[in-house]
């Protein structure tokens, strides 16, 4: 179909689709079924070192069923002086196949190496949920998406721990939803070729490896690259504030060969700049700054068109792309920018969408603001694209304890509130926490603090885990499962000599990243390993 016939029956289309008025969906409980045994570990009536249903493997002198303040009278409890891995499994039979969500309640003292629950039909396709820190108070959790075939489900609870740690399981319950789940875990690699370049290494466990390989063993499943104009062009400013060679289209298209080769889909977020934006800057490429509004309108189109079909051509269709970065105002200042133009801003939204899905339309296209648990900034600014007929199939949002001084939970409401006000699915473009107070130089870095968090986690490597297993913990619990996923920021920008944030700067995330300052995988990758 030739294209410009494309994209005028794309925006009749979604002209009508973006000023339909949609009904606010209520949500349906979803059924219990019956079939784990002793789900409550009540069933023996009381203290016992095996529980009636269940099966143990490891260290299982650390199992026990105690009485405890749980859901019932009794609970599963492991702990045990010196270090212990163990197990306890169940396996449920005669389930109606089909996708079910495990709920459970726990304690949890922290700190374990791992510390789990699972459950699937075979080996290999197991959802797993990890235990963040609760230690005075219980928890709810979920185990999303588990896919049932054969009418069985194996059930395991599974704690790799030093002496002392400790955790308490109760009430696990299987309900049928019917929804596939597919956790999507990441990060920010953009800056990877330019760091490997500078001398930047990579290790796990004291051994080199490419740092995608690592990611990849660690959980990732999904990978963010930024795309520039023309940064690092010494004849123009900002473009000139950036390396050469690195985050421009070539870049960026190595780096997508080398995340699609390592199994993992891919995030593009289209800048529309030759250098950083956010909510304060968008600077218009240097070889868009005297266009007309109608030809800028082309460029955005013909730009995101061709780039979209060059990396289908090489087999690397990103899955989802974003158009813009932070864009709370806008894009491409100052001609679409909000303040100047709402109508103006929602073209250029508009064009880059429908480039998008006439390359490809299973691409999912997102818009991407900041500061998520702020109710009345999204309200506006979706509010907003609806008016004026913007089409988007996904929420973008950064969240940062540090800038948005919100805690987990409250972003997942915030999440529960926005998802079913606009019928959207809402992915966490940007996160991070602090793994050292400073960087080396004794400067506090980008994160100078973790706000609600300050004195709950420390900055130190446990804390940011514990952080992240707070913050997957809730992303689970999210509403019909519609925060689909997250990507850390900036997990690779590694302490390297000569490497800032822009030529001649420093490096102020190197505090931040999940590598330490000589390049060592840090335990909160686990994380990553033990959420799906």
């Amino acid at each position: 179909m030739n294209k410009w016939l494309f994209r005028l029956l794309y925006c009749l289309l979604f002209t009508l689709f973006a000023c339909a008025k949609e009904p606010v969906k209520t949500e349906t409980p979803l059924p219990v079924v019956s079939g784990i045994v002793n789900a409550g570990f009540d069933d023996d009536g009381k203290e016992v070192r095996t529980p009636t249903g269940w099966s143990l493997s490891g260290d299982t002198e650390a199992v026990s069923v105690v009485m405890s303040g749980g859901k019932g009278n009794f609970v599963l409890y492991y702990n045990l002086d010196a270090a212990y891995r163990v197990t306890a499994t169940q396996t449920v039979n005669d389930l109606e196949d089909g996708v079910y969500n495990l709920e459970f309640y726990y304690q949890n003292s922290g700190g374990q190496n791992c510390c789990y629950v699972s459950a699937g039909s075979s080996p290999g396709t197991e959802k797993m949920t990890s235990l963040q820190t609760t230690p005075d108070v219980w928890g709810m959790s979920v185990v999303r998406g588990v896919e049932v075939s054969g009418g069985k489900c194996v059930v395991s609870i599974i704690s790799d721990a030093n002496g002392g740690m400790w955790t308490k399981i109760d009430n696990l319950t299987l309900k049928k939803s019917d929804k596939a789940y597919h956790l999507l875990k990441g990060g920010d690699l953009s800056q990877l070729s330019y760091i490997e370049h500078m001398g930047g290494k990579f290790y796990d466990n004291g051994k080199e490896k490419d740092c995608f390989a690592i990611l990849r063993d660690k959980g990732f499943n999904i990978v963010r690259l930024r795309l520039y104009n023309d940064p690092g062009n010494p004849a123009y400013s900002p473009s000139n504030r950036l390396p050469s060679g690195f985050q421009g289209p070539s870049d960026i298209l190595q780096l997508s060969k080398r995340a699609s080769n390592a199994g993992m889909q891919i995030m593009l977020t289209i800048h529309n700049s030759d250098y950083w934006t956010n909510g304060k800057t968008q600077h218009k490429p240097h070889a868009w700054e005297n266009m007309s509004f109608t030809e800028l309108k082309e460029a955005v189109y013909n730009y995101t068109y061709d780039y979209l079909s060059t990396m289908k051509k090489e087999g690397v269709t990103p899955a989802f792309v974003a158009l813009g970065n932070e864009t709370v105002n806008g894009f491409l200042y100052p001609d679409g920018a909000y303040s100047n133009s709402p109508v103006q801003m929602s073209e250029l939204f508009k064009q880059g969408y429908l480039a998008v899905k006439a390359v490809s339309p299973e691409t999912i296209v997102l818009v991407h603001l900041d500061d998520a648990g702020n109710r009345d900034k999204y309200d506006w600014f979706l509010s907003e694209l609806g008016r004026h007929g913007v089409p988007y199939d996904m929420i973008g949002a950064s969240y940062y304890p540090f800038w948005t001084r919100k805690t987990a939970a409250e972003m997942r409401e915030w999440a529960d509130y926005v998802s079913q006000k606009y019928d959207r699915d809402i992915f966490i473009m940007e996160t991070g926490y602090t793994w050292n107070s400073t960087l080396p130089d004794g400067y506090p870095g980008q994160l100078s603090d973790n706000g609600p968090y300050q004195n709950v986690y420390p900055s130190s490597p446990r804390g940011q885990k514990e952080f992240l297993l707070e913050l997957f913990s809730e992303i689970k619990k999210s509403r019909n499962g519609r925060v689909t996923g997250l990507l850390y920021w900036d997990p690779v920008m590694i302490e390297v000599p000569g490497v800032g944030w822009e030529l001649g700067a420093n490096n102020v995330v190197s505090n931040t990243t999940l590598f330490d300052f000589s390049g060592n995988a840090l335990d909160a990758l686990s994380v990553f390993t033990y959420n799906n």
